[in-house]
């Protein structure tokens, strides 16, 4: 008797694997043919630098890493991967772009096109009319000094480099070489063996016509401004990239405000804008169409009055 339930529990558990991994097939078939069946339209939208097959397997191993993403809508998915070909930024791999789950009002999982700090600067880039653009973390025992106002200074030394600066000495009547010889001797005082933990992030740019401009945030501002703003939260948590990846997203949020005064063109702030929407297909009369990427679709965002969203998780 008891041999019979061991032998009906396991085929039991093979089942239900097999019907799991069913599922997981089913869905990639769906991607694969809404891919193909759409090769040509993704083509048009590819920028010279990305193919449309490229971006197609990207899209399944991503699926492949992130379980939960065969768990969001088609349509979402494919939704995001027409905004990564339209903005030229690969998914999920060397941080331009994100593809997330999250569960919307509905309690629908959908896809969530987000944008990574590299990402960001790349788009920045293509101006064309900024020389330098970058962002970084600053550890508690770096040498970081800055000036806001006319005279704009940022000054970045990182801990490993401060033995370069064991002879300073510095000019009495230069305001920041005695904001320097100070913070060296801060540092000397506390006895540093290594950089410490992370405390403030950057981000820096510099035109072409020499303007140069900076926005600093400590971690405890970035993530003061992802708990109002960001919707990769769950049980009112962050979670997400801003739970596995906070240094990226504390530098992201220090593009995206700075980005907000920097002298770009209006088609460059509305790329940036379509970071952390999900793209949503407009159905003709009632009816959504079979070929996705010949209908219009919108950008979905959430009123910062309405409920948070969730990331999904098991």
């Amino acid at each position: 008797m008891s041999e019979s339930k061991t032998v009906n529990q396991s085929n039991l558990a093979g089942q239900l694997a097999q019907r799991t991994m069913t599922k997981a097939e089913n869905f990639n078939a769906v991607i694969k043919k809404e891919l193909a069946d759409n090769f040509q339209a993704i083509k048009s939208l590819v920028p010279k630098h990305m193919t449309p097959e490229r971006l197609a397997r990207i899209t399944l191993t991503a699926i492949s890493r992130t379980p939960l993403l065969a768990e969001c809508t088609p349509a979402s998915i494919v939704g995001a991967v027409m905004n990564c070909a339209t903005l030229g930024l690969e998914p999920n791999l060397i941080g331009h772009a994100y593809l997330v789950p999250y569960k919307n009002k509905q309690g629908f999982i959908e896809c969530q096109f987000q944008i990574g700090y590299k990402g960001q600067i790349d788009l920045i880039r293509r101006t064309g009319d900024v020389s330098k653009i970058y962002a970084e973390t600053v550890y508690e025992n770096d040498l970081f000094i800055y000036l806001k106002g006319e005279d704009k200074r940022l000054l970045h030394v990182p801990f490993d480099m401060l033995p370069n600066l064991e002879n300073f000495t510095p000019n009495k009547d230069d305001f920041m070489d005695i904001m320097i010889a100070q913070a060296l001797s801060v540092i000397k005082e506390r006895g540093a063996k290594d950089e410490g933990k992370p405390v403030r992030y950057y981000a820096a740019y510099h035109l072409k016509d020499k303007a140069f401009d900076f926005v600093t945030m400590t971690e405890e501002q970035c993530l003061k401004h992802a708990n109002k703003h960001s919707k990769s939260k769950f049980n009112g948590q962050l979670t997400g990239p801003w739970k596995d990846h906070l240094q990226s997203m504390c530098k992201k949020t220090c593009i995206k405000e700075m980005a907000k005064y920097m002298p770009i063109s209006i088609e460059v702030q509305e790329k940036l804008a379509t970071d952390e929407a999900v793209l949503k297909l407009r159905k003709d009369n009632g009816i959504e169409s079979d070929n996705i990427f010949d209908v219009d679709y919108k950008v979905v965002e959430q009123d910062q009055e309405e409920p948070e969203q969730e990331v999904a998780e098991k």
